[in-house]
């Protein structure tokens, strides 16, 4: 019998082979996790410089490119340098093909610096694809560039806005000190979508006393400063911070006032009463300030006024500047103030002399007006100029040591930036000669500085000085560390981060090696020999393979009768039958009584016991054909169950053995004996009725299961077939 192997499943091999691969994998990869840097911020700076690999960037120089607002523009600035070709346009889409922005040039520059603005409609990543096409011909991919540069854009319903997390009424020892006392305030805030938090912050003039360590710059969404000092000059000093995350809704600011006193007097306490917390009005409406004041010494007078930075005593605005010492409350007109966020500032000022002067703030007062101006979405315009935006930052450590850096500048209130007065230093010397600037619009710009040469590994400072078109000005400092390069020593190599020695990773190599081997041969092999066995087992004579023969004759193989039953197809039996007693036991001839008698019904055989049953030809093969019957009168099967025939007592006489060669029914040797020797049931003939009169009973067909070789029987069955044939019954006569 041929053997059917079964189908092949490659899908196993390659599940095992990728396990043993994942095995020996897991150990490196962990050991990389472990002892490596995955922080993409410490990379994105690798990948900012517009060179010959990246001739095309695309930047976002005020807001954080991962947490967009759907529904702000923000601006969108593009910068490019091709070396071998003009620029000829420059085209913005999405993936689906969308077009976003095209420009072209007419003058065919080498190199451009343009920026136009995008508002994203819907959360998740934004896709942006630039292209430059060059004169002639060609064009050139534009990459995306941040401190997100791997994830590129993406968008979000609502960008929060950040906040303080400390009060000035934590300061140290307090508010109010003595002339000679240290004062300290650790200002914090927060953006909870880690945005950059861009801050400004200013100090009346002759605070120069008051000074500021930056502990987080705000890079990473917290911002951390501290303030600190103390002088003897007796006086209030205000002190004005603003954040915000590059949307120009999202400006905060802290004012709070420093109260000096000399050691044999004091100062005025001012408190603002109302408004309790920050309002909005609409332009033309009154504001109630009211207001409580306490002096060792009498106060003489109060001021007021309103100022959209209270730090900056020149914008301030005159309300009242003699108000009687016994009020306590005035109504501010709105109506000749323009549009903007203000605060309430009340100076008290007492009898001494030199007249010691205490000030007080109140919570933000918000004017709105039908005129006002929408100011640009991610541009934050206050009455300082700005710097904001600058990369990379204290939290960074870059590799990279040609690292670009960047900052974005922005003029006050109703001015513009003044391009002469710009001034960057990188560790104290004067860059400004080798700088960038991208123009995006009067009053902002973006500061660009690409080192030819590669700096000393270590701490650098950038500094930025301007003055807008109002005359103010702001110099705005930070720093950043360029990692040392590790020196890896002679026998060692770095994976990971690590060094290693090389004897020892050949070592580890070798026995992983060893293992892999160990575990991968031996199934390999099996494989191959598993093959190579399918293939005998198909076509031996192919490989000329023969299997071994057997060293002893192998016996015939001689079927059982209760095989051969097994392997004969039994006919479906209709109808369960009793079992039938044996005939010979208590057989006697029937008598013809009633024509009923003469129905020709096949006589149910009892299945021969194959037990007793011995093969008569040995040598003759057994056949399943069914061999034609005798051509003799068919038997038919008294109905036990309508007709009980009656048994008469018959006198068997003593006779010798009777041979009657005449008869061929009862010869023992027939032909039908071989094939009675094969237990199979004989199929029922169907029921054929005779008429009674025209056929005489026929003798029942004996058993031929039974041994048939003795005489008496023989003689008996013979005696009893003549009777039946000479006999007739009345019933027949009729």
């Amino acid at each position: 019998m041929k053997i059917r192997k079964a189908p092949r499943k490659s899908k196993s091999l390659f599940v095992i082979y990728s396990s043993f691969f994942l095995l020996v994998s897991i150990p490196l990869v962990t050991w990389g996790l472990v002892n490596g840097s995955f922080d993409i911020r410490n990379m994105a700076f690798d990948s900012v410089t517009v060179s010959d690999e990246n001739p095309c960037v695309i930047s976002l120089p005020n807001v954080n490119p991962y947490t967009l607002e759907v529904g702000k523009e923000i601006t969108i600035q593009v910068d490019a340098t091709l070396k071998d070709s003009g620029i000829e346009s420059l085209k913005i889409s999405d993936s689906t093909g969308i077009l976003i922005h095209e420009e072209s040039f007419t003058k065919s520059p080498i190199s451009i610096a343009t920026s136009f603005k995008f508002t994203p409609f819907k959360s998740g990543t934004v896709d942006m694809l630039g292209l430059i096409n060059k004169v002639g011909g060609g064009s050139v991919a534009c990459k995306i560039s941040s401190e997100y540069d791997i994830l590129g854009l993406k968008a979000m319903a609502s960008n929060e806005i950040p906040t303080f997390t400390t009060v000035p009424a934590g300061s140290k020892p307090s508010q109010d000190i003595k002339t000679g006392v240290a004062y300290e305030y650790t200002l914090t805030a927060l953006d909870i979508d880690g945005d950059h938090i861009n801050y400004s912050y200013s100090f009346t003039p002759g605070a120069t006393w008051l000074k500021s360590t930056i502990i987080e710059d705000g890079s990473n969404g917290k911002l951390a400063i501290k303030f600190y000092g103390s002088t003897d000059k007796p006086a209030s000093y205000l002190a004005n911070v603003f954040i915000h995350d590059g949307y120009s809704k999202h400006l905060v600011s802290q004012t709070w006032v420093i109260s000096v006193s000399p050691a044999e007097n004091d100062i005025p306490m001012v408190r603002v009463l109302s408004p309790v917390t920050s309002i909005k009005l609409d332009k033309g409406q009154s504001q109630k300030i009211s207001w409580e004041a306490s002096d060792l010494n009498r106060i003489t007078k109060y001021e007021l006024y309103v100022s959209q930075n209270p730090a900056d005593q020149t914008s301030w605005i005159t309300v009242n500047d003699n108000i009687s010492s016994k009020t306590t409350s005035y109504l501010i007109d709105t109506s000749a103030l323009n549009p903007g966020t203000y605060k309430a500032i009340l100076r008290a000022t007492d009898n001494q002399s030199p007249a010691l002067v205490g000030i007080g703030l109140s919570p933000e007062i918000t004017i709105n007006g039908t005129t006002t101006p929408i100011p640009e979405d991610d541009v934050v315009v206050i009455a300082e100029p700005q710097v904001i935006n600058m990369s990379p930052n204290s939290t960074d450590t870059v590799q990279n040591k040609q690292v670009t850096t960047k900052a974005t500048i922005i003029a006050g209130t109703n001015a513009s930036i003044n391009e002469d007065s710009i001034l960057v230093k990188l560790d104290d010397k004067d860059i400004t000669s080798d700088i960038s600037i991208n123009k995006i619009s009067e009053k902002e710009h973006t500061i660009i500085y690409q080192p030819d040469e590669d700096l000393v590994a270590g701490l650098h400072k950038m500094e930025i000085y301007f003055e807008d078109s109002n005359g103010k000005s702001v110099t705005k400092s930070w720093t950043f560390t360029i990692q040392e390069e590790e020196v890896v020593a002679e026998g060692y190599v770095k994976i990971f981060g690590m060094e290693m020695s090389q004897r020892t990773l050949i070592i580890i190599g070798a026995g992983i090696l060893v293992i892999i081997v160990a575990i991968v041969a031996p199934i390999i092999i099996f494989k191959v020999w598993k093959v190579e066995q399918y293939k005998n087992d198909d076509n031996p004579s192919d490989s000329r393979f023969m299997p071994n023969l057997p060293t002893e004759p192998v016996p015939a193989f001689t079927p059982t009768s209760s095989e051969i039953s097994n392997m004969v197809e039994a006919p479906p039996v209709v109808e369960e039958e009793k079992p039938v007693a044996d005939a010979w036991d208590s057989y006697a001839a029937p008598l013809p009584q009633e024509p009923a008698m003469t129905i020709q019904t096949p006589i149910p055989v009892e299945e021969p016991q194959i037990k007793k049953v011995e093969p008569v030809i040995e040598d003759v093969p057994v056949k399943e054909d069914i061999v034609e019957p005798i051509p003799t009168p068919e038997v038919v099967e008294p109905i036990t169950e309508e007709v009980t025939p009656v048994v008469e007592p018959v006198v068997e006489p003593v006779i010798e053995q009777i041979i009657t060669p005449t008869e061929p029914k009862i010869t023992p040797v027939e032909p039908a004996l071989v094939v009675e020797e094969v237990p199979v049931v004989p199929t029922p003939e169907p029921v054929v009725e005779t008429p009674a009169e025209s056929t005489p009973p026929t003798p029942p067909e004996p058993d031929l299961s039974v041994d048939l070789n003795v005489g008496d029987d023989l003689a008996s069955i013979y005696e009893q077939i003549q009777q039946a044939e000479q006999e007739e019954t009345p019933a027949t006569k009729e």
